[in-house]
């Protein structure tokens, strides 16, 4: 069985070294956009990471996200919007319940409230659950 990680996941599996479990397993587009923010906001927002740190998350993210399948959401937003209404969640978290339900996929989120919603349509589950 293949995983469908989300952005949570990844960062939490980059930060705790855990970054074999994401080889070979899919994450959307949107992660590398998430990655970046989350990475800013620990460094301009809430001064928690160096400078030095922060070049070093962009560089590990870049790598991490080279041994994953990365899908894009390109001709889904129909099917997508429907989702997010269904499900009463974000476009964004959205996207990655689509994405596990149309391609056979776990789903893999640190994001409690998605999994608390996406629950009703897939399975989802939280990187400790692997």
């Amino acid at each position: 069985m293949k995983y469908l990680f989300d952005s949570s996941a990844i960062f939490r599996a980059i930060k705790e070294n855990k970054v074999e479990v994401l080889t070979g397993n899919c994450t959307l587009e949107l992660a590398r956009y998430e990655l970046g923010n989350i990475v800013w906001k620990d460094y301009v927002l809430q001064a928690k990471i160096s400078g030095q740190e922060m070049k070093m998350l962009a560089k590990t993210i870049r790598r991490t996200l080279s041994i994953m399948d990365v899908l894009a959401a390109v001709g889904s937003e129909e099917e997508i919007l429907e989702t997010a209404v269904q499900l009463n969640v974000t476009f964004y978290d959205a996207s990655y319940v689509y994405f596990a339900r149309t391609k056979n996929l776990q789903l893999i989120s640190e994001d409690k409230h998605l999994t608390k919603k996406a629950i009703s349509v897939i399975t989802a589950l939280a990187l400790d659950d692997l």
